[in-house]
């Protein structure tokens, strides 16, 4: 990778560096994005689907017995109006029990949930038989028929009311079973997801600051050898060679115009003492060997 920069200008190498940096946080950040959907739209299932309804399901069990406590007082009480206010609590109790199981209903999205709902419906419509004909029975202040229907409840009621109970007992044990394992799911999720942040977050930190070294050196060290030599350069030092420059950059182009330029030096120096020394010795008959490099203010 560092290789591939190096073939390119100072220019270009910076965009194509920062542009990846920026490119894997863009990453990070869509990562980051994403996870937190993913968490919300989770949190929200877990809400729907498991919390809000355990709250519906404790409601229905609570209705569920009104329902038998309004049957018990139907058949027990000997006054005709007690017995229509019980009645009226009754048909309430039922219509609130039947409209929590409907609540509660589309959040069964499992395939046990939908199994304890049926077993639900079942035990409800049996319970619901049986205590329609303790109803007919004991709603009267007739003494006889009020203690059949109460021996009704106890005979034929109870073990139905009993069935119903522990179907939504073991509803709401299968949801708060399945909101754990859903919440402990999201948990991973959430462990993993943070984990891998932190990685790439640690890779792209040490990707970039390897790559800002890399190129700060691809720049700092043929920049401060070329200082070096300009000193010893100035002092008179045309023959030592330039610092040699692996990037395919301006650096380089500057290198290879140096070199040039003492290499005319080199040339001009040597043709000119070549000529003086001709002249020293009284011969002023002569030329430079190599005119072409005389050129500007060499001429």
């Amino acid at each position: 990778m560092f290789k591939k920069l190096n073939k390119m200008k100072i220019g270009a190498r910076l965009k194509k560096s920062f542009r990846q940096i920026i490119l894997i946080f863009g990453i990070l950040s869509a990562l980051v994005v994403v996870i937190m959907l993913y968490t919300i739209n989770n949190y929200g299932t877990i809400l729907d689907n498991y919390a809000y309804p355990q709250g519906d399901i404790a409601m229905a069990m609570n209705e569920s017995a009104e329902v038998r406590a309004a049957s018990r007082g139907i058949v027990g009480y000997d006054s005709d109006s007690l017995i229509e206010s019980m009645k009226e609590q009754h048909e309430q109790a039922v219509k609130s029990f039947e409209e929590y199981l409907e609540k509660i209903r589309p959040t069964m999205i499992t395939k046990e949930g939908t199994a304890c709902m049926d077993a639900i419906d079942k035990a409800w419509a049996e319970y619901k038989e049986v205590d329609a004909k303790v109803i007919e029975v004991g709603a009267t202040t007739d003494t006889a028929k009020s203690l059949q229907a109460q021996q009704m409840m106890t005979d034929e009621a109870a073990p139905k009311y009993q069935a119903l109970d522990d179907a939504l007992q073991k509803l709401m044990a299968l949801n708060i079973s399945l909101g754990n394992a859903k919440r402990a799911q999201l948990r991973t999720v959430m462990i993993a997801a943070l984990t891998i942040i932190i990685i790439v977050i640690a890779v792209s930190t040490i990707y970039s600051n390897s790559l800002s070294f890399a190129i700060s050196k691809s720049i700092e060290k043929p920049l401060n050898e070329l200082k070096d030599r300009f000193i010893t350069f100035a002092e008179g030092d045309i023959d030592s060679p330039l610092p040699t420059v692996e990037s395919e950059d301006e650096i380089k182009e500057l290198v290879s115009g140096v070199s040039a330029m003492s290499d005319r030096i080199r040339v001009i120096i040597k043709d000119s003492g070549r000529m003086l020394n001709e002249m020293s010795e009284g011969n002023f008959a002569i030329d430079t060997e190599c005119e072409e490099v005389y050129t500007g203010a060499f001429t």
